[in-house]
């Protein structure tokens, strides 16, 4: 697959648009504690995080999470 390069500020805005942390995660899903995240993402229902640290920081890409009507933004 062929790297594309993107300019600074629209790599800048396009993480902004699609990274979500465990947290905001969370309230998007309408989820309580950070274990009812993990437990999902073990039983599949979720997607992987995109990217993690020690289980303590997780990234996820809001694009390729299905979010309840009415939670986009």
């Amino acid at each position: 697959m062929p790297t594309t390069v993107l300019g600074e500020e629209l790599f800048r805005s396009e993480a902004q648009r699609r990274l979500i942390d465990t947290y905001q995660l969370g309230i998007l899903l309408g989820l309580r504690s950070r274990q009812a995240i993990w437990n999902r993402v073990e039983a599949g229902t979720l997607p992987a995080p995109v990217y993690t640290r020690d289980r303590h920081v997780a990234l996820w890409d809001r694009d390729a999470i299905a979010l309840p009507d009415g939670k986009e933004g």
